[in-house]
C-alpha cells in the first residue's frame, strides 16, 4: 500500500511540472507572438551582395539593377553579374523604362537599349531639367521656366532620337513637375505648377505622341506627386486625394479618394487595377520607420499593423513585402497577418531600394547593397 502510494504521490508531480512546462512554453510563445514571430514558418531566403554602393542612384530596370557611380552607368543582372556598362561623365541624371534608359547631363541626351547601345546620343541645345523614358517614346523637359520670358518645353523623342513633337505654349510661367506615358506607350501625361498665381495650382495635360493635346484638367492648389496608369484610367495621387481621370482629363468623381496623412510608397498593376500602397505621411519623412500600411486595390481600401518597424514596403504580384532591421514580412492583399521571414544579410537592413520584375528586392544595410529573393 505504502509502495502505491508513492507512486501516485510521483505522477502528481509529474503532472504538474507537465503543467509548468506547458505554462512556460504559453508564456514564450505569446512573447514571441507579439514580437513579430509565428506569423507563419520563418525561413531563410536567398541574398546576393552587390558591387553598387547605396548612394550610387541604384533603379530596377525589369528584371536587372542600374547604378550611376558619377562617372558611368552600370547595368547588371539579379546575381551581381555585369551585362554592360556606359560612360556619361559626371553630374549626369538618368530614367529608366523596362527597355529603353534616358541619361541626361546638361545639353546632353542620349539614349540607351536594353542592351546598353546608345541609339541617340547628342546635344539638343537647351539646358536639359529631366527626361522621362517610356516603352516607345522618350519626354524632353528642357528651357527656362522660372522666367517671364522664356518657356519651359516638353519635347517627345522616339527611342531612335527622330524629334517628334515638342509642347511650349501650355508651359508658359509654369514649372513642370512631372511627365509619363500610358495607355501601350503611345499617351503620355505632364504636370506642371502654375509659378505666377495667388495659390500655386497644378494642370494635367495629356498627349498623344506626334498628334495632338487631348485633354487638360485643372488638380487645383493639391500638391499632385504621382500620376499611374491602370484599368484605362489615370490614377492622380495628391497629398490630400486620389482621383482618377481618363485621357480626356475628365475626372471620375467615383473615383476620389481621400488619402491625406498617408504617402503612396509603391504601387503595381495587378489585374489589370491600381495596387497603391501607403504609409503614414509622418514616418515617411527622413528616415522611413514604418509601422503600418494601407492598400488600396480596386474597391478594397485595407489596413494593415506591421509586427515591427520597417525601414520600407513594397509590392510584387499579389502580395506585399515589408523589411524591418531582421525579418522580411509577407502578406497578400486578403490576409489577416503577416509570415516573418529572416533576412539572410550580414547587418541590419536599412532600406528599401525597390523591387525588380522577378520578385527580387533591392536591401540596403548602410552602403551595402542585397539581391533578395522574395518568398
Amino acid at each position: 500500500m505504502q509502495s502505491y502510494s508513492m507512486g501516485g504521490e510521483r505522477k502528481k508531480q509529474r503532472g504538474w511540472i507537465f503543467l509548468a512546462v506547458i505554462a512556460v512554453a504559453l508564456a514564450a510563445a505569446v512573447i514571441l507572438y507579439s514580437r513579430g514571430f509565428f506569423r507563419g514558418v520563418v525561413r531563410s531566403v536567398g541574398a546576393v551582395k552587390l558591387r553598387c554602393i547605396a548612394t550610387q542612384d541604384i533603379q530596377p530596370f525589369g528584371a536587372d539593377i542600374l547604378y550611376y557611380d558619377g562617372d558611368s552607368l552600370f547595368c547588371m543582372t539579379s546575381a551581381g553579374v555585369e551585362r554592360w556598362n556606359y560612360r556619361v561623365g559626371s553630374g549626369a541624371s538618368y530614367h529608366a523604362a523596362d527597355n529603353v534608359v534616358a541619361v541626361w547631363r546638361g545639353t546632353q541626351l542620349s539614349i540607351l537599349n536594353r542592351n546598353g547601345r546608345s541609339t541617340y546620343d547628342n546635344n539638343i541645345g537647351d539646358e536639359i531639367q529631366f527626361a522621362r523614358a517610356g516603352s516607345k517614346y522618350i519626354a524632353v523637359v528642357h528651357g527656362n521656366s522660372v522666367s517671364g520670358e522664356e518657356k519651359a518645353t516638353v519635347t517627345f523623342y522616339n527611342t531612335g532620337g527622330d524629334d517628334l513633337d515638342s509642347e511650349t505654349a501650355a508651359y508658359q510661367d509654369m514649372l513642370v513637375l512631372d511627365a509619363g506615358f500610358f495607355s501601350g506607350g503611345d499617351y503620355a501625361w505632364t504636370t506642371a505648377m502654375d509659378l505666377y498665381g495667388t495659390v500655386p495650382s497644378t494642370t494635367l495635360n495629356t498627349y498623344q505622341v506626334s498628334s495632338m493635346n487631348t485633354g487638360t484638367a485643372d488638380l487645383g492648389d493639391t500638391l499632385t506627386y504621382k500620376v499611374i496608369y491602370a484599368g484605362g484610367m489615370l490614377n492622380v495621387v495628391g497629398t490630400r486625394q486620389l482621383r482618377t481621370y481618363d485621357y480626356h482629363g475628365t475626372q471620375d468623381n467615383g473615383g476620389t479618394v481621400l488619402v491625406y496623412g498617408w504617402k503612396l510608397i509603391d504601387d503595381a498593376t495587378v489585374d489589370g487595377k491600381a495596387m497603391l500602397l501607403f504609409a503614414p505621411t509622418r514616418q515617411t519623412n527622413d528616415i522611413m520607420s514604418i509601422t503600418e500600411l494601407r492598400c488600396l486595390f480596386g474597391k478594397q481600401d485595407k489596413r494593415l499593423t506591421l509586427p515591427d518597424e520597417c525601414v520600407g514596403a513594397g509590392i510584387f504580384g499579389r502580395n506585399i513585402y515589408a523589411f524591418s532591421s531582421n525579418f522580411l514580412y509577407k502578406a497578400d492583399i486578403n490576409a489577416t497577418r503577416f509570415s516573418a521571414v529572416s533576412l539572410p544579410i550580414s547587418g541590419a537592413a536599412t532600406e528599401f531600394l525597390g523591387m525588380l520584375s522577378n520578385g527580387t528586392a533591392l536591401v540596403a544595410s548602410g552602403l551595402e547593397v542585397y539581391a533578395v529573393t522574395v518568398p
